[in-house]
């Protein structure tokens, strides 16, 4: 191979598939299980040549078994929106304590950065894939159902009327990657066996194709009663609440640096979402079926007069920057494309936003999905502006905010948001490994804070070993 065709894929991301998690689970449960895996990950692109010097990019895609719905029934679908936050917020938190304790940043790049820095950075994104144990990959029929042949004919990419998608569609459109890592058991070595024959027709071509090094075997973890899905009380108590997705999700925040906290809330706020079919946007008026507008994700992000207060200030990124990080992180989770990547340097590559001052907005899925950051002043941002809102998603922190937000609409006589708290990112329910002497819980938290980030930017930049909050 020839050293361009390598640099070339150094820019790529990563993918790392992993099986059913536990059932029921917790984060104890999900260390034990997925911990091994996501640390033998993790050490190799710690020490992976990247001759570009920015992030590596690693996509953990886990399969789980997420939609419940007829299984014919596109439009019917429901997930458990309080189970699934909680994975995702799980695995967030063991991918910041394994990063915090091999020294790797998780943050995003700076638009002007490009690695110049010189810390070693892997940018990770979780995305929770459809699929169950005896899903087996498409016949012929299946392809022409989708509309596709795999190799020269339409796309195989399925929707439905939430965000998330099957492992067909997620070997469809999220293509080409550097390595594919995959776990050594009996439910990692079939999920690998299924995922590369359905992404078969997208490795074909020099440029795609794959190569033996490039798929990779990892120590697996300890996992019982795999596959059997997100069911009712499966991640913590209460039975949690079927959500088939909703037109309007609003949240807000600074999202300064995006690291694995802002990438936990940004994906519980779009497993919220409920896009309609690119037929329902174009229904004619005569139709007997209603048309449906695009569901739109509007993100407040603080201004950058709001900030100026902020510990290291002069270091906080620009709103635009901001801005830009969330769309692009964004796009990972809603981009579908059966080009995949349309640029080597990933899946945001391709994303084209609609900038003006203080509104940034970008579609996805053929206009179903508007993706809106706005500049936001004060504490309620868009949700006292724009009466057609329908859910607020918080965290535990800003729990009060969301209560505050109800108020203040019910005094100009709108209709409350139903709101949606998301988990904290928390290292005291992950286990330390034997023999481990580490301050866990003081690393990972600085790992996943924004001023910390911006206090280390600054010790770098005056050249002392730490600045002083």
């Amino acid at each position: 191979m020839s050293t361009s065709t390598t640099n070339k894929r150094d820019q790529l991301p990563s993918l790392l598939l992993l099986p059913f998690p536990p059932h029921p689970f917790n984060r104890t449960l999900l260390n034990a299980a997925y911990r091994p895996s996501l640390t033998a990950v993790l050490s190799k692109l710690k020490h992976a040549a990247n001759p570009h010097g920015a992030s590596k990019k690693l996509i953990i895609a886990v399969a789980v078994p997420i939609l419940q719905g007829p299984p014919y029934q596109l439009r019917a679908k429901t997930l458990l929106w309080s189970q699934a936050q909680s994975l995702v917020a799980g695995l967030y938190a063991i991918i910041s304590v394994i990063c915090a304790r091999l020294g790797i940043s998780t943050e995003m790049d700076d638009d002007d950065d490009d690695g110049r820095s010189g810390k070693v950075s892997v940018d990770a994104t979780v995305i929770l894939v459809d699929h169950d144990r005896g899903r087996k990959p498409l016949s012929a029929e299946d392809k022409a159902l989708r509309g596709g042949s795999g190799t020269s004919g339409g796309s195989l990419i399925e929707t439905n009327n939430t965000v998330v998608v099957d492992l067909a569609s997620f070997a469809e459109a999220y293509h080409p990657w550097n390595y594919i890592f995959h776990v050594r058991t009996e439910q990692g070595i079939k999920l690998n066996e299924v995922y590369l024959q359905m992404a078969e027709g997208k490795m074909v071509g020099a440029a795609n194709k794959i190569r033996q090094e490039q798929l990779v075997a990892v120590e697996g973890g300890l996992t019982l009663n795999q596959g059997l899905g997100l069911t009712s009380g499966a991640g913590g108590e209460g039975e949690g609440k079927k959500v088939s997705g909703v037109p309007v999700v609003c949240l807000g925040g600074t999202f300064d640096y995006l690291h694995p906290g802002h990438k936990l809330l940004l994906t519980a706020g779009a497993l919220l979402l409920g896009p309609p079919s690119k037929d329902e946007l174009s229904l004619p008026a005569t139709s007997p079926r209603p048309r449906r507008e695009p569901c739109k994700y509007l993100i407040g992000i603080t201004g950058d007069e709001l900030l100026k207060n902020k510990k290291f200030a002069e270091y906080v990124q620009s709103w635009e920057t901001r801005a830009r990080n969330v769309i692009y992180f964004l796009s990972r989770l809603l981009q579908l494309s059966d080009k995949g990547w349309r640029e080597a340097t990933g899946p945001e590559a391709g994303v084209h936003i609609d900038e003006k001052d203080g509104d940034f907005r970008a579609a996805f899925r053929d206009g179903t999905i508007i993706v809106q950051c706005v500049r936001i002043q004060d504490a309620f941002g868009p949700t006292i502006t724009e009466e057609d809102i329908d859910v607020l998603v918080v965290s535990g922190e800003t729990r009060s905010g969301g209560k505050a937000v109800n108020d203040k609409r019910a005094e100009q006589g709108w209709k409350t948001l139903e709101v949606f708290e998301v988990d904290v990112l928390n290292a005291d329910e992950i286990p330390e490994d034997v023999g481990e002497d580490v301050k866990g819980t003081e690393d990972f938290t600085s790992k996943i804070s924004s001023t910390v980030i911006r206090q280390q930017r600054a010790a770098q930049a005056t050249g002392r070993s730490e600045a002083k909050i």
